[in-house]
């Protein structure tokens, strides 16, 4: 009963975030005001400022912080590693090359290329180097995956500097990129990420079962029947093709993959059937706050949201594992 009345409250609780971190910006709407606007859809001046500006940059804020959530829920119960996120793993790294080469591309080169297909490949690519480079013997261990994923961010964060710098000289571009930004969504953006999203939710909700008995070890899941070559391999590509579009949308955003899960399971458990909506609602309020404090702290000025995932994140992520640790040995 404690974990339903939990859940029933990250329910609402995002509900009424979302609808009350909608009324905050430039220009402040109240409360009432923006039921009112869902309601009726007037045709004003401050109504479509609301419709069309404000509403669907909360509303990607929701959707990119649950995918990533959920992506960094994924990548953990099967790697069996605390520290397995897109971010580390190199898949962010890759998409963030293939959107840049092909801003790259269009600028210099004046060859249009879509930027969401060039991060998808991009992001694949990595993902592949990464399963590959680790693999021995047929099989990619834990460690050697997350090493693996490290040195590949390394190897397209490299490239990506080389390309703005040096051939493009964009430093701002480099800027957005490395710390990610939400200012220049709009409907075609949560029209286009949503469907992803969807996707890679009902998958790992199909999977699930798989991933926490992946997270007890693969000699495990090998004695129960499992194939974890291919649950992997299912995992990374699906975590691939979110975060290249999430990347192409907003850039790299860090953090919120990495500390959600595991509030998520501290309060939940591993073993829950409402593990990953909770990360979705949660992962989703927590970008919506982000994005919220990036774009009303220093008005008219915009912080980077990945740099408020960081500083907003970390002291939070720190409290509760150190308060983990506390409760774990007292």
């Amino acid at each position: 009963m404690k974990r339903v009345a939990a859940f029933l409250m990250v329910l609402l609780g995002s509900i009424f975030m979302l609808l009350l971190l909608s009324t905050l910006g430039t220009v402040s709407f109240s409360l009432p005001e923006v039921l009112m606007i869902l309601r009726d859809r007037p045709d004003t001046v401050r109504a479509n400022l609301y419709m069309n500006l404000r509403l669907p940059r909360v509303l990607i804020a929701f959707f990119i912080g649950a995918a990533l959530a959920v992506s960094g829920e994924g990548l953990q119960l099967t790697l069996k590693n605390p520290l397995a996120v897109p971010y580390i793993i190199g898949i962010s790294a890759g998409a963030s090359f293939g959107a840049v080469f092909s801003l790259f591309l269009r600028e210099v080169a004046r060859v249009s290329i879509s930027l969401e297909l060039l991060a998808l490949v991009f992001a694949v690519l990595a993902a592949f180097l990464t399963y590959y480079i680790s693999r021995r013997g047929g099989t990619a261990s834990v460690t050697s995956l997350i090493l693996s994923g490290v040195i590949i961010s390394f190897l397209f964060n490299a490239a990506v500097t080389f390309l703005v710098v040096f051939a493009w000289r964009n430093i701002i571009t480099l800027h957005f990129w490395s710390l990610g930004s939400l200012s220049a969504t709009s409907w075609d953006d949560v029209l286009k990420f949503m469907p992803f999203a969807v996707v890679q939710f009902i998958a790992f909700t199909i999977l699930r079962r798989k991933m926490i008995i992946m997270a007890a070890g693969e000699e495990h899941a090998i004695t129960v029947g499992l194939n974890p070559e291919r649950i992997k391999a299912s995992v990374f590509f699906l975590v691939a093709l979110t975060a290249s579009i999430a990347v192409s949308i907003a850039g790299l955003i860090g953090f919120v993959g990495l500390m959600i899960p595991h509030i998520v399971r501290m309060i939940f458990g591993v073993d829950s059937r409402a593990g990953l909506l909770a990360n979705s609602l949660v992962g989703g309020a927590f970008l919506m706050v982000c994005d919220t404090v990036a774009r009303t702290l220093f008005q008219p000025t915009e912080l980077p949201i990945g740099a408020i995932t960081a500083l907003i994140g970390a002291p939070v992520f720190i409290y509760l594992l150190r308060r983990k640790e506390v409760v774990g040995s007292g």
